[in-house]
């Protein structure tokens, strides 16, 4: 297993942080991409340890991924991950379907990947606002947030199913999936 260590922070000037990526030397690894997420569930059983099993497609890339609890310190969320490539989206859905893990949560966001001095850099535009999540180790995390002249105080402790749960309660017109709507898409898919 791997671990995974990220930070996420709200994104207010998209243009102007790309600028700082690049006056870092930070390299696009991937222009904006649709990313399609799919928690699924057995009755409960991971999110009450607070794990979570997820399927994605970013691109023409397939991946499940399984991410252990969170542990949360000085600000930054760490978790055990394991992650693989699929096939096909919906063959792979099917396949947890049969293992008893039914989709509970779906969202969606347009993912652009860079890499500075070690650390992957993900911006993601979403339907509830646009945010960046800094990921490498802990001392890379630290340091790049120090050289965007960040705060690890303003950081999101926050998954995104979280966040959005949260913006739900002050907002009751919004669907109970986290998903762009369709005339976002061309030709309206």
């Amino acid at each position: 297993m791997s671990q995974e260590i990220e930070v996420k922070f709200p994104l207010a000037e998209r243009e102007r942080f790309l600028e700082r990526l690049g006056r870092l030397d930070g390299k696009r690894l991937y222009p904006e991409t649709f990313e399609d997420n799919i928690v699924l569930d057995r009755r409960g059983e991971l999110r009450t340890k607070g794990c979570l099993l997820r399927l994605r497609k970013f691109g023409k890339y397939v991946i499940a991924t399984y991410k252990g609890p969170v542990s949360i310190r000085g600000g930054v969320r760490s978790r055990e991950e394991v992650q693989t490539g699929m096939e096909s989206f919906e063959r792979a859905l099917a396949l947890f379907e049969m293992l008893g893990f039914k989709p509970v949560f779906r969202y969606q966001k347009f993912r652009e990947v860079w890499t500075v001095h070690g650390s992957e850099v993900v911006i993601d535009r979403t339907p509830i606002g646009d945010y960046f999540e800094i990921e490498g180790d802990l001392a890379g995390i630290r340091g790049l947030v120090e050289q965007l002249s960040l705060s690890m105080d303003d950081a999101i402790r926050l998954s995104y199913a979280d966040l959005y749960r949260q913006f739900r309660r002050t907002r009751g017109d919004l669907p109970e999936h986290m998903v762009f709507p369709p005339e976002s898409f061309p030709g309206g898919a």
